[in-house]
């Protein structure tokens, strides 16, 4: 008890120090006024009295507390992750990797369905007027008939002029949570949104699907491992495995027995499924935009989604056929809602205004 009163006693010495020192008037310039200012900051007795009374606090608090205890809640709350390249998001409710991100993608549609106001028909009309004014605008000066007849530079400098169109008019404009607005409009490692322009005029893949798979396969960019934004596998088997989630029949499950940690039987729209937590090897990519163009080429070249490409520019009926085989479609993902969720993230954050 001497040692808290000895404190105690150096601490009053040294607030009465410094209150005579506070109590002098402080001078500095602000460089952009071009005048001086000066202010007094004194202590009266009432702030006194609260810095002693916090004192007494703190030693009080150093008094109880054992001072042997090594771990704190912060340390108990530290998660190890699976790769270095993947993020645990602030808003998921429980400290783990995304290893399901269409329950993650669900969960957050389905809060943001209170989030008003949503961009409305009047908005929307305004961005296409103004788009097609600048696709016009472009053609006209470059003589082109089509898109895909501009030159590259001029394609990009309309693809950036729509890109920024679209952030000031609709996605600022539909109260986005934080990370969702970043995903989108942050151009740190890739333009998204510009990118999947670019990939719409050469490849003919819908932006509005292409910005759809990305924010969904890695829970907007929460959850991305080597740069594949797609989840597209790796068929050689030469990347580090990563745990992930897919649907499968029992024949399904049977036959990846090898790759399934754990299963679950469930019931999706009438047909009895295993929801199956998986190891994985996934394509490693050296940027975000090496993964955009792959997902471009994987889906032109590959026999398998050419169905796909019969469906012009119309985001539903993409997002119906790309889903699981189960449910009639091409089979790009096993999951019976994957073609649901797509169409849910677009109409959210109106990307079909990308399309044309």
């Amino acid at each position: 008890m001497m040692k808290q009163l000895i404190i105690l006693d150096d601490a009053f010495q040294t607030l009465n120090e410094g209150k005579k020192l506070l109590s002098q008037p402080v001078y500095f310039e602000i460089p952009y006024w071009k005048k001086t200012v000066d202010f007094k900051i004194e202590i009266t007795d009432r702030w006194l009295m609260v810095i002693i009374a916090i004192l007494v606090m703190i030693i009080g608090l150093q008094w109880w507390i054992p001072q042997n205890s090594n771990t704190t809640q912060i340390d108990n709350m530290l998660v190890q992750m699976p790769n270095k390249s993947s993020v645990i998001p602030t808003s998921m409710p429980a400290a783990e990797p995304i290893n399901d991100v269409l329950s993650y993608i669900m969960t957050h549609l389905e809060d943001s369905k209170t989030e008003t106001p949503q961009t409305n028909q009047e908005q929307r009309d305004k961005f296409l007027v103004q788009k097609q004014l600048l696709i016009t605008k472009y053609m006209i000066e470059n003589k082109a008939s089509r898109l895909d007849k501009l030159p590259d530079d001029a394609l990009l400098n309309l693809n950036k002029e729509i890109t920024q169109l679209f952030i000031e008019l609709v996605l600022n404009n539909v109260n986005a949570q934080k990370h969702v607005y970043k995903y989108f409009t942050d151009n740190t490692d890739l333009n998204k949104i510009e990118t999947s322009l670019m990939e719409q005029t050469k490849f003919h893949v819908p932006a509005s699907i292409k910005l759809a798979q990305s924010a969904l396969e890695t829970a907007y960019g929460q959850r991305i491992v080597d740069n594949n934004y797609f989840g597209i596998k790796d068929k050689n088997q030469k990347s580090s495995l990563t745990t992930t989630t897919e649907y499968y029949t029992a024949l399904e499950k049977q036959a990846n027995k090898s790759i399934i940690v754990s299963s679950k039987r469930v019931v999706k729209n009438g047909k009895t499924l295993y929801k199956c937590i998986v190891k994985d090897h996934f394509a490693e990519y050296n940027s975000p935009w090496h993964s955009f163009r792959s997902h471009s080429v994987f889906l032109s070249t590959n026999k398998r989604y050419s169905p796909l490409f019969t469906k012009g520019k119309n985001y539903e009926d993409w997002a119906d056929k790309i889903g699981s085989t189960k449910y009639g479609g091409v089979g790009y993902a096993t999951s019976p809602i994957y073609g649901e969720i797509l169409k849910k993230i677009i109409k959210r954050y109106h990307l079909d205004l990308l399309d044309f």
